[in-house]
């Protein structure tokens, strides 16, 4: 009897042991968070911008969206990695809030990171843009 728990313990050991590596190899890195999270929250910018009807928004994503929340993602977001698995946080008003988790090779973004999230980020995209512009276009945004 004691020889088959013995056994099934060592087994069930050797399959933790298998998983725990594989969790550690796979386990993604600090940009395929960053890719994950930019994918998600550049559907959700055109998605808010194609329900603006102001022009500021659309000119906005044209000119520089891309570009702006790579910016974006690049400085606010940070990676907790926990070797097994990871957890993506957005650094926003001096706060962290986590977003998201990474394991097994793949990056899984909550449904935190919404509207709510993503709303400054086109504001701020909109400012820039319109500090960019000659003085002539401004008071047309």
């Amino acid at each position: 009897m004691g020889r088959k728990t013995n056994k099934s313990g060592f087994i069930f050991l050797i399959f933790l042991i298998i998983i725990a590596a594989i969790a550690f190899f796979t386990n993604p890195d600090e940009q395929t968070h960053k890719e994950a999270i930019k994918a998600k929250s550049a559907d959700i910018l055109k998605e808010i911008v194609s329900e603006r009807t102001d022009g500021v928004s659309s000119v906005a994503w044209q000119l520089a969206g891309e570009q702006l929340l790579a910016g974006f993602i690049n400085s606010n977001i940070t990676v907790d990695n926990y070797y097994l698995f990871s957890i993506p946080k957005i650094n926003w008003d001096g706060k962290s809030y986590p977003i998201g988790a990474g394991a097994f090779g793949k990056v899984y973004v909550t449904k935190h990171l919404n509207r709510d999230v993503v709303q400054p980020i086109l504001e701020d995209m909109e400012d820039k843009v319109k500090d960019s512009l000659p003085d002539i276009f401004k008071k047309w945004f």
